[in-house]
């Protein structure tokens, strides 16, 4: 190999190995656990009630009509993840990134929403009794429709009043 050609190829594997390597592929038959990539899964009608995803890649997930009563999402990035007609009663968001997210007809009654970024999503008819938002950015948040009674605005002080449907009185 010519001189040149040689110091060329040597120059392009050197700048390759410093760029970042591309994002592993989710593998969508991976059980549920910490810090697990479900990034584009389509896991809907899925039974995982009491699970602990904290920290786990949900971007464009679809957790759609499932039991996740109880779940750990914990500082999931849940960028457009969908859970549509889902029971997460109870379930724990706590810092998670939640933009575009979609919670149509979900119910969350006791569920932890606190210091969540939650901007554009969609709770569409959701009940929401008794979730607490303490902390939480709902810009641009579409709450038509959804069950407020007992939820802790993002104040951390103000609860809703009972019979608060689309806006916390």
């Amino acid at each position: 190999m010519p001189a040149m050609r040689r110091a060329m190829y040597l120059v392009v594997l050197g700048v390759l190995s410093f760029l970042p390597a591309a994002p592993a592929r989710a593998d969508c038959t991976d059980l549920p656990r910490p810090n697990v990539n479900w990034r584009s899964c389509d896991l809907g009608g899925s039974d995982f009630a009491g699970i602990d995803v904290t920290g786990a890649n949900m971007r464009g997930a679809s957790l759609s009509n499932s039991n996740l009563a109880g779940a750990n999402f914990s500082n999931i990035d849940g960028y457009r993840a969908r859970f549509v007609e889902t029971d997460l009663t109870g379930a724990a968001f706590d810092g998670a990134s939640l933009t575009d997210a979609r919670f149509d007809r979900a119910d969350l009654t006791g569920a932890s929403l606190r210091n969540v970024s939650a901007r554009n999503s969609k709770y569409l008819f959701a009940i929401l009794r008794d979730v607490d938002f303490t902390g939480a950015n709902l810009h641009s948040a579409d709450f038509t429709g959804a069950d407020f009674s007992g939820a802790t605005w993002t104040d951390g002080e103000t609860v809703c009043a009972e019979g608060s449907i689309g806006t916390c009185r």
